[in-house]
């Protein structure tokens, strides 16, 4: 297998995983904080270099390894944003809580990714 071809199907988990997250988080989609994200085009970004970023650490962690099963890269493809997640909330000792919006936030932030792995919280803004 190819380069490109590992880094696509990591890149592919990472996409599904992703998808996994917003289909966990379709009840809290109307609430204010879920909205805001969805339009946030920062947001977005950030998302979409996660993903290409896991399709090439896919094909890093690899390396000279191109006989592999698809499904091996697809599932450390998905994995990876999970993993760096819970690494910056181990770091950073955030943890997802469930308080009030004080209001609506200024814009989306790196750490708005991070902190969109918990179902319903609403943070301090």
């Amino acid at each position: 297998m190819g380069t490109l071809q590992i880094i696509l199907i990591g890149a592919l988990g990472s996409a599904l995983q992703e998808l996994l997250h917003w289909y966990g988080l379709r009840e809290h989609l109307s609430t204010p904080r879920y909205k805001q994200l969805i339009r946030s085009v920062p947001y977005w970004v950030i998302t979409g270099l996660m993903i290409v970023g896991s399709g090439v650490a896919v094909w890093a962690w690899f390396a000279g390894e191109t006989d592999l099963p698809a499904r091996q890269y697809l599932i450390v493809g998905a994995a990876l944003p999970l993993l760096l997640k819970k690494a910056v909330e181990a770091v950073t000792g955030t943890k997802p809580t469930t308080t009030v919006a004080r209001g609506p936030a200024s814009g989306a932030k790196l750490s708005d990714y991070f902190r969109s792995s918990g179902v319903g919280e609403e943070r301090m803004a």
